[in-house]
């Protein structure tokens, strides 16, 4: 499975995904380039700006894309 599949599959299963995420459960760090890949492969994407907890308890500011659906191609 390369990574734009994982990065689908993660999103799939879950809520969505983060950057921390994709970098410290799947090992993958460039994750807009992969959500890039994903649109261009006709996948929608929603992407927003949510609040989270670094570890030292401080409020960030994070983005969370997840997975809506595949486009289909109308002729």
């Amino acid at each position: 499975m390369n990574q734009t599949e994982k990065v689908l599959e993660f999103m799939k299963e879950h809520y969505g995904i983060t950057t921390y995420e994709s970098t410290y459960i799947l090992g993958i760090t460039r994750l807009s380039a992969r959500i890039s890949d994903l649109r261009d492969a006709g996948y929608i994407i929603n992407d927003q700006w949510v609040d989270r907890k670094n570890t030292d308890g401080e409020k960030i500011h994070v983005k969370l894309y997840s997975y809506i659906g595949k486009a289909v191609d109308v002729l």
